[in-house]
């Protein structure tokens, strides 16, 4: 509606990912693992929007990817990375929350709306998002053109949302799939493709109990700028 939009990077000066092919890359957002075999998370409007050429890059490299599950309704989209150069993680430190979380819990995010990975943190300011979306949640958080796709976590490094646009017409608020929408979308793709079957979603969380920037530090590998044209 005109009271939202999604939170899209645009910039024909994006510098190229160094291992990449020479492509200029116009878009910019965020997406982060599920599975350490390559599976990673963003959002629907932007897989939609880079489907030509994807490239996720993190500390360790640039790799190219492709979309493999799509949810319009969640806004939430599956990417796998395709490139022989990524070496598959054993163990994912953070958990991805199944139930619903509560009204002013404190909330961190990461993030690219630069070139860099960029921390946040907010509250949750309401159990649904725009119009009273069942699917999302409302966050007060500052949040700019390429944190599409990022995670949001709570105290204990669970994921409970994934950024996928913000309100116009107030200052700081935000909207979020929750993140029960990945199992939902999980469950469809190995549904339709017999090689996913094997994905399994972190359940536990490393994270609690450790001071924010240490669990940063621990985040900042699984989360990656997702470029495209």
């Amino acid at each position: 509606d005109n009271k939202t939009r999604d939170i899209r990077h645009s910039n024909a000066n994006t510098p190229a990912p160094p291992k990449a092919p020479p492509v200029d890359y116009k878009a910019r957002a965020t997406g982060f693992l599920v599975d350490g075999k390559g599976y990673i998370v963003t959002n629907a409007h932007v897989a939609n929007r880079l489907k030509k050429v994807i490239y996720v890059q993190n500390g360790s490299g640039v790799y190219s990817a492709v979309p493999v599950q799509i949810d319009e309704a969640s806004d939430l989209a599956i990417l796998k990375i395709t490139d022989t150069a990524f070496k598959t993680i054993s163990n994912l430190p953070y958990s991805i929350r199944k139930n619903t979380s509560d009204l002013g819990e404190a909330i961190f995010t990461l993030g690219y709306p630069r070139s860099e990975i960029v921390y946040g943190e907010g509250y949750l300011s309401a159990k649904s998002g725009n119009d009273g979306d069942s699917t999302a949640y409302q966050l007060s958080v500052s949040a700019n053109p390429g944190n599409s796709g990022g995670p949001v976590l709570n105290k204990n490094g669970e994921i409970i949302g994934i950024i996928t646009s913000k309100n116009l017409t107030a200052e700081g608020v935000v909207y979020a799939a929750k993140s029960k929408n990945i199992f939902k979308l999980i469950e469809e793709l190995k549904k339709s493709d017999t090689a996913s079957s094997n994905i399994k979603v972190p359940s536990s969380s490393l994270l609690k109990g450790l001071e924010r920037t240490q669990q940063v530090k621990k985040l900042e590998e699984y989360v990656f700028m997702v470029l495209g044209n």
